[in-house]
């Protein structure tokens, strides 16, 4: 495979936009294949690495003209944190692809693409585990940390890849996955696109491209009611199609060729929390099903899967306060559902990078949740304080001016024995370099107070 897509690249000028993670792989990756290649670097941040910089086969543009180099080159492999909107017209947009289109272009593998608003790192992470607990070859990929290009060495003939997939890496892709998932669509990531429909639309391109022979897991979502492709589509609406697979109240349901499989609820032992969880370990069981494994021996492996870090994640009892770490909750909707599981939350730190998300409908949900405390971070806090002052609101609302002002206040505004959650319905990058640092800094903040009650 690293030969097939090194000759779509040998002798184009190749332009490598962004230089994060993926940035970075692609550029060791061509070096791997060709040590005097020109390539064309462009990213809006400064490159300090001394080791690109002696590369004399490089061409760097630095700086808020950035874009301007995509005219230059003849392919362009974007980097998942470039924003394009309408800066770049559609002769210059078609150069563009990515290092998952690339990857899916040539792989022969199975390969199982998630994607979603919310949900898709826990899913990509415990099918990747019940495949690991299955002893199948597995490797897990693309958004959730592992950039594809790293493993092409580690693939064997039977290795099933789950790539995680975000919408900037499928907003350029003309290839999906054997099996494609959207687990749910909501309002996000508005700072880089022009309009919800184009969100909703580069998500699709996870399936779009998919032939015959391949299987479209659609979750319940109104963007997703009129769906067209050639693929199979599995519904998680039993209402919608005889090929779906649903929670009821004491049951996980799978039909699949009119075969109808029924897992009570009472079998299915997680440490995953919420009902949302359940949907995410359904996707699970359903494809697990669709490869023909053995159903029984997936339900045991889910008692081991701990989850994933800034997830609804336990920190500790600070002060005979419960602190949760939900940092990866950058939706409206991934607030509402930790809120819902956790049941006595009491404080809610919320807030971070304002990318024009229309607030009033979580407003109007905590005014009439058992919440008493909210405590606001910079920058959407101005906004959604307004909010609250139109509804006239009684609830303690607290403008703070950074996390350790927001724990500091957190500990003394919080009831014993309730929960403090931090979910901002908001992305990290106006003060953190992401979702992942700003809970490490709650955790750190935490910490340093000591008093920890935990046992």
């Amino acid at each position: 495979m690293k030969n097939k897509i090194f000759e779509e690249l040998k002798n184009k000028r190749v332009l490598l936009l962004g230089f994060g993670k993926e940035g970075r792989s692609s550029y060791r990756f061509i070096r791997s294949m060709d040590q005097t290649k020109e390539i064309g670097i462009a990213d809006f941040h400064p490159i300090q690495d001394f080791d690109f910089l002696n590369d004399s086969y490089l061409t760097f543009y630095i700086g808020q003209d950035y874009l301007k180099a995509c005219n230059d080159y003849d392919i362009i492999i974007k980097g998942p944190g470039v924003i394009i909107k309408d800066y770049l017209n559609e002769e210059i947009k078609n150069k563009i692809t990515c290092q998952t289109d690339l990857f899916l272009k040539y792989c022969l593998n199975q390969t199982i693409g998630i994607t979603g608003t919310k949900g898709k790192s826990t899913t990509s992470s415990l099918l990747y585990y019940i495949l690991q607990k299955l002893e199948k070859s597995s490797v897990l990929i693309g958004n959730i940390g592992t950039p594809v290009f790293d493993v092409l060495d580690d693939l064997k003939e039977d290795t099933i890849c789950v790539l995680e997939l975000g919408v900037h890496q499928l907003e350029f892709m003309k290839h999906s996955p054997n099996i494609a998932i959207i687990l749910n669509i909501y309002e996000e990531h508005l700072d880089h696109y022009l309009s919800m429909d184009e969100y909703v639309n580069a998500k699709r391109n996870i399936y779009l491209h998919q032939t015959e022979k391949d299987i479209f897991l659609a979750g319940n979502s109104s963007y997703l009611e009129s769906l067209e492709g050639i693929c199979s589509i599995v519904y998680k609406n039993q209402a919608m199609n005889k090929n779906c697979y649903f929670l009821d109240q004491n049951y996980l349901t799978i039909y699949k060729n009119e075969k109808k499989i029924i897992i009570p609820r009472s079998k299915i032992e997680t440490t995953l929390k919420g009902e949302h969880n359940l949907t995410n370990i359904l996707t699970c069981l359903t494809v697990t099903c669709i490869l023909g494994f053995d159903l029984e021996r997936v339900v045991q492996s889910l008692k081991s899967f701990r989850g994933l870090p800034h997830r609804l994640e336990y920190v500790g009892n600070y002060q005979e306060i419960l602190f949760y770490d939900d940092a990866i909750a950058t939706s409206i909707p991934s607030v509402i559902s930790a809120i819902d599981t956790l049941e006595i939350v009491d404080t809610l730190i919320l807030g971070g990078m304002d990318r024009g998300l229309d607030y009033l409908p979580l407003v109007t949900y905590l005014q009439t949740s058992s919440i008493r405390n909210i405590l606001l971070l910079p920058e959407t806090n101005q906004r959604i304080e307004k909010l609250f002052e139109n509804l006239a609101s009684q609830l303690n609302i607290i403008s703070v001016f950074d996390m350790e002002e927001a724990v500091s206040r957190s500990l003394e505004v919080t009831k014993k024995g309730k929960i403090c959650l931090l979910s901002p319905a908001a992305a990290s990058y106006n003060v953190y370099k992401n979702f992942e640092e700003k809970g490490n800094h709650f955790k750190d903040l935490l910490e340093k107070r000591g008093e920890k009650n935990d046992s």
